[in-house]
């Protein structure tokens, strides 16, 4: 499956999609064990890192509370077939089993993918058991993939 261009996904800003009176501009905000700049409204954050500040490389949503409906609009510019209510059943169908699948509630379940043939991205979805996705974290910097590869090699060897 492809999705968005690394050049398009650098581009992408939160201003694009929303400019509500909770929109703000952060700096030195640390995700991921990196340090970033970037938007925020509420939970959905458009981040570059601070050493190349003018490429996006991660975009979180928060699809529990979207009544601007930015989620759609984002997911759509992402070419990323996901739906609001999608269930675990919908991203297996979509992108196979997960790299990584966690549990750490009774009602939730985040599954973590690289996805993307020519365009490589991370892509962690969590999802409550009744109302579907509730948040989704894409990325594609480097450094984050590769550690995240590294760590689930390192599980599969021990």
């Amino acid at each position: 499956m492809d999705i968005i261009a690394y050049q398009d996904f650098h581009n992408i800003r939160l201003s694009d999609f929303y400019a509500g009176p909770d929109y703000r501009e952060v700096e030195n905000y640390d995700f991921m064990g990196e340090q970033w700049i970037g938007e925020l409204s509420g939970f959905n954050t458009f981040l570059r890192l601070i050493s190349e500040p003018e490429d996006t490389k991660s975009i979180s949503l928060d699809f529990t509370k979207d009544e601007q409906g930015i989620t759609g609009k984002v997911l759509e510019a992402l070419h990323l077939p996901i739906k609001n209510a999608c269930t675990e059943s919908d991203l297996v169908e979509l992108f196979g089993e997960p790299h990584k699948k966690l549990r750490l509630a009774k009602d939730t379940v985040t599954m973590d993918y690289i996805i993307g043939d020519r365009y490589t991205y991370y892509l962690s979805c969590t999802l409550h058991h009744i109302n579907g996705l509730m948040y989704l974290d894409i990325m594609n910097e480097e450094k984050v993939i590769k550690k995240l590869k590294s760590k689930d090699k390192k599980k599969k060897e021990a």
